[in-house]
């Protein structure tokens, strides 16, 4: 399967239009099917990591706590956890928009309660500040995302959707890697298999250049 037409037709109008489309500016996890819902994720606290090939952000309305220590009644959470990793950095003028590429791949993970769903996908965005500032973003600009697992009680309002709008973090590359851990580890608890909230670096390294959703829907996550 390759990336959707609706998606695919807009990186042809950014190619055209000499990449001029700017990201609104609040981010929003929105739904594009019959009946458009909006999972809005502008609140929260929104921090970054650098890795070797790659920038991670990480937005949540939960506190690190709330996802350490996932236990007794606080078993029950309610709210999400954002993860866009930014796979490679698209040159203003310089950079060939290919209709099937992507620079960003999307993890969203929904808790209700007792029920949790990942949502993923890829989509290209225009990165704001200098990797390595306290302040550092991304303008995601169009983006594709579909469910990809859940618990049985898990109802998908969304799927497919987009994520949309300018993403602004502070770095902190401890907080980011704790929350990203406790996250995963809540998935893997909750589905019984061991659960990642974003690609494995080989898989990063192979999709730097060009990412499709078949290559995203498709990756094995796993714990590092």
């Amino acid at each position: 399967m390759k990336c959707s037409s609706t998606f695919a037709s807009f990186l042809c109008i950014l190619w055209l239009c000499g990449c001029g489309v700017s990201a609104p500016e609040r981010l929003e996890f929105t739904s594009i099917g019959d009946t458009p819902r909006t999972f809005p994720t502008a609140d929260g606290n929104a921090t970054y990591s650098l890795d070797l090939a790659n920038t991670s952000f990480i937005l949540s309305d939960l506190t690190r706590e709330q996802l350490q220590n996932p236990t007794g009644n606080s078993a029950e959470l309610f709210g999400y956890v954002l993860h866009v990793e930014l796979l490679w950095v698209p040159l203003a003028g310089k950079t060939a928009i290919d209709p099937e590429a992507t620079n960003i791949s999307i993890r969203l993970i929904v808790f209700s309660g007792h029920e949790v769903g990942i949502y993923g996908g890829g989509g290209f965005a225009w990165p704001k500040g200098e990797p390595g500032e306290e302040d550092y973003g991304v303008d995601i600009v169009g983006s594709n995302a579909t469910l990809l697992a859940a618990t049985n009680g898990f109802k998908d309002l969304l799927s497919p959707a987009q994520l949309t709008g300018r993403l602004r973090s502070k770095f902190n590359e401890t907080q980011t890697k704790q929350i990203r851990r406790a996250a995963s580890q809540i998935v893997t608890n909750a589905l019984k298999r061991v659960q990642w909230v974003g690609p494995r670096a080989s898989e990063l390294q192979k999709q730097a250049a060009s990412i499709t959703s078949t290559s995203i829907d498709n990756a094995e996550f796993v714990l590092r």
